[in-house]
């Protein structure tokens, strides 16, 4: 009965998921799930999206249904994650149940899981490896910090900007291996041989990094990926800012219509949402325009000049747009900036289509009305991350400490670099602060080897 009760957290898991699916298949396709399932279908990869996604999807295509198969895999993804997680807490099985339902509907988190994206892939792989590490915590063993390591390197390789999220996860590792033996024996004397030993897992602890890079990078180094610029996105959507409300026009001419003004990009501009601007070819730019070098050099020296030549104006930008990605305008926003439930067709894609469902149309009305109230403001996350922060950095609780700082590090860089304030840029932040919290509140669990018929 013991041993039936530890996997009943993955029983629920799996019922989770299928209960999702039967709901939701074969997902919600925005414009860029529509874009990739295109590459996946055709072979045409190109850089604005991680080609790691686009290689799983050619290999589920082979083996499963498509695209609903592709959907399957992402919530058996994120749901046995959970699980992993869960599993590895020093709890009571009861409570391991608990914290999985609690988080994985969690409304913030249980809204964007019908969306096949990126997004939910990475927020997987991040799970896998905090349930690794909590394990190698647990019972020091080169398995689990090996499966860190990986699942570290796939959530990189999902999003560009995983890896400020990654890092302190990786330095939770990095520490465990250099200054925790898989086996020790305490009473052994300290001999050079002994001291060699240590250093040598401080090495590895530190090469570990460059590796978790090169595994990153690797779908982008296998098979033909053509390279696309993408930051000219963020620079010319600063400079329009910039440009509205100096009244001075700061984007380079190359980059607009002729006899284009400052008036025309007002008329277009959305301070919550770069798309909007780049709709009616005032500014000149897409992915498939053949760029000068020279052009695109004074587009990168006029966007990074922008803080320094014109801070007051930069600043009231960025702070706009994070007040709207924060959640402290959310009455303001459009609900498709949090919730996008849509099948938007691409080039030759095949016609999507879901069965009608009441279930399903109930719950997309529940979170259409909660989408302005506190579940989706995404500050009280951030309020939440630094209270786990700094109580469990003063009780040396690692595992609580390296999770919330993931989930602040994670949306940190959007501060100054976000195009748009879609809720899913923070998906990581809402799982890692809850989960911290409970990792804050739950016994500690260094140095013992868990139960696995669910006690500590």
């Amino acid at each position: 009965m013991k041993r039936a009760a530890a996997w009943l957290p993955w029983g629920v898991a799996a019922l989770a998921a299928a209960a999702l699916f039967t709901l939701f298949a074969p997902g919600w396709f925005t414009f860029d799930t529509a874009h990739q399932w295109w590459m996946a279908r055709t072979g045409q990869l190109d850089s604005t999206h991680p080609a790691v996604m686009v290689r799983l999807w050619q290999a589920s295509r082979a083996l499963l249904p498509d695209p609903q198969g592709f959907f399957a895999l992402q919530l058996l993804l994120v749901w046995s994650g959970l699980a992993f997680v869960t599993t590895a807490l020093p709890m009571r099985t009861r409570w391991r149940v608990a914290v999985l339902l609690g988080i994985g509907l969690w409304p913030a988190f249980l809204a964007l899981q019908p969306q096949v994206w990126k997004d939910l892939w990475m927020v997987g792989a991040l799970l896998w490896a905090v349930g690794a590490l909590l394990r190698e915590q647990a019972a020091p063993a080169w398995r689990w910090r090996s499966l860190a390591l990986l699942m570290l390197a796939l959530a990189t390789a999902f999003r560009f900007n995983a890896l400020t999220g990654v890092l302190p996860l990786w330095a939770w590792l990095a520490w465990r291996i250099a200054r925790v033996p898989v086996a020790s024996n305490p009473a052994a004397p300290q001999d050079g041989a002994t001291r060699a030993v240590a250093r040598t897992r401080v090495a590895v602890a530190l090469l570990s990094f460059p590796l978790l890079l090169g595994l990153a990078a690797l779908p982008d180094r296998l098979g033909a990926v053509k390279h696309v610029t993408v930051w000219p996105i963020m620079a010319l959507w600063d400079l329009a800012a910039v440009s509205i409300d100096t009244g001075r026009m700061a984007i380079p001419a190359p980059f607009l219509k002729p006899g284009a003004t400052v008036d025309d990009l007002a008329r277009e501009f959305d301070p919550a949402v770069n798309v909007p601007s780049f709709t009616t070819g005032t500014i000149h730019f897409s992915y498939e325009i053949a760029l000068r070098a020279e052009d695109l050099a004074a587009l990168r020296e006029a966007w990074l000049m922008l803080p320094l030549r014109e801070p007051q104006a930069w600043a009231r930008h960025r702070l706009r747009l994070s007040g709207y990605l924060f959640g402290f305008r959310n009455a303001e926003l459009a609900d498709t900036q949090v919730l996008m439930p849509d099948l938007v067709p691409f080039k030759d894609n095949p016609p999507l289509t879901m069965a009608p469902s009441r279930p399903r149309e109930v719950l997309v009305a529940a979170w259409h009305r909660w989408v302005d109230g506190p579940f989706f403001m995404a500050w009280l996350y951030l309020l939440l991350a630094v209270g786990v922060l700094a109580a469990a950095a003063w009780r040396r609780r690692a595992a609580a400490t390296a999770l919330s700082a993931s989930g602040l590090a994670m949306v940190a860089p959007l501060v100054p670099l976000a195009t748009a304030a879609d809720f899913r840029y923070l998906l990581w932040l809402v799982v890692a602060s809850l989960l911290a919290f409970v990792l804050l509140l739950a016994p500690a669990a260094h140095g013992r080897v868990m139960n696995p018929e669910g006690g500590a």
